[in-house]
This record gives structure tokens, C-alpha cells and sequence, in this order.
């Protein structure tokens, strides 16, 4: 039973991030009390990475899909037509929680597509958005708010 908790508590984030396409942050989350990076520094270290377009780790359906390391952390990155989703972690949880992070990102926009037209619009559904992206998160529920 512990190792069950274990392995499902490495594949979660220590902290989730939401950009509007442009790079305006919407959401930014952390397990702890602190970002381990702030939203601005992850926004300009993915835009380094020219706009996630890497054919090393293949999108889904218009998704694109990257990761990166940042020190010790992992970065996992899927940019879909209107929103950019991120998650931070720290151990073996890339392939887990890619899958999730596409799922939200993709499930955000299919459900709140009408209101992401532009960054205004967009932080009409953050609360929202948040609540999705808090998901990803290492903490139970209770601890989220």
C-alpha cells in the first residue's frame, strides 16, 4: 500500500502553470507553498525553447508536446491553439503526467474555447482553469485551496 502512494505521489507536479498563446500567465499553482519558479522565468525558459516544436517528443492531434530539464527539476510543456499548459516535478513522473497535462490542456480548450480569444477572455475561465491544472498537483484536495 505505501509503494502504491509512493509511485502515485512521483508522478504528480510540484507546481502547474497556464499561459495564454502570447505568454501572459493565467494560472500558476505549487504543491508547497512556493513556485519553485516563478511564472514569469518559466514563460521566457519555454520560449527558448522556440515555441515547443520539438520533433523529439511527438504532439497529439495539434498539440505540441515538449520537456526539458531546469536544474533538478523536469519540465513538461503542451502548447495547444489558445493556452500553453506546464508542470514542474521532481522524479520519474514524464510520461504520467504528459498524458494528463495534454488531456487538461485539450479538455480546457474544448469546453472553454468561446472565451479564449484573447488574454482578457481568457482570465474570465482562470478560476476554472485553476481548478483543472490543480489536479496535476502532489496534494490531496483538501490542501489545494
Amino acid at each position: 500500500m505505501r509503494r502504491r502512494k509512493d509511485a502515485e505521489k512521483s508522478q504528480r507536479a510540484i507546481a502547474v502553470y497556464l499561459f495564454y498563446r502570447s505568454g501572459e500567465p493565467l494560472v500558476a499553482l505549487a504543491s508547497g507553498r512556493d513556485l519553485p519558479i516563478e511564472a514569469e522565468m518559466l514563460e521566457s525558459l519555454l520560449s527558448v525553447v522556440g515555441n515547443f516544436v520539438e520533433t523529439s517528443v511527438p504532439g497529439s492531434r495539434g498539440y505540441g508536446v515538449t520537456a526539458m530539464k531546469y536544474g533538478e527539476l523536469g519540465i513538461v510543456a503542451v502548447r495547444g491553439e489558445f493556452v500553453i499548459g506546464a508542470a514542474l516535478y521532481d522524479g520519474p513522473a514524464y510520461e504520467g503526467l504528459k498524458a494528463e497535462l495534454l488531456r487538461t490542456v485539450r479538455d480546457l480548450e474544448e469546453e472553454h474555447w468561446r472565451n479564449l480569444s484573447s488574454w482578457a477572455d481568457a482570465t474570465k475561465v482562470a478560476e476554472a482553469a485553476a481548478d483543472k491544472m490543480s489536479r496535476l498537483l502532489g496534494t490531496p484536495p483538501a490542501q489545494r485551496r
